[in-house]
């Protein structure tokens, strides 16, 4: 089942993996009324930015069997992206 988070990113776990530079990790998210959700990012999540206070939306789903939230697309949810050394600053 997938859901959409919208928040901002106030948390941030993420490791850079391969010469891909493949993000893997953990975001942590507050929505609006303050309730935070930790969510995985790998591989497959599709992204436009992993800025820490950047607000976002983010399409998540839960990983089988799991109370596990794999975020599977991170949008903006204003303008601007972060570029990739901003990304890699935060981590």
């Amino acid at each position: 089942m997938d859901d959409i988070i919208e928040g901002k990113i106030v948390a941030s776990n993420m490791g850079e993996f391969s010469k891909k530079r493949i993000m893997y990790g953990f975001l942590g998210i507050e929505t609006s009324d303050k309730k935070h959700f930790k969510v995985k990012v790998d591989s497959y999540t599709e992204y436009e930015t992993l800025k820490l206070g950047d607000e976002v939306e983010v399409e998540v789903h839960a990983l089988a069997g799991t109370d596990i939230l794999v975020a599977r697309k991170i949008h903006l949810k204003s303008g601007g992206e972060s570029s990739p050394e901003e990304v890699e600053a935060m981590t």
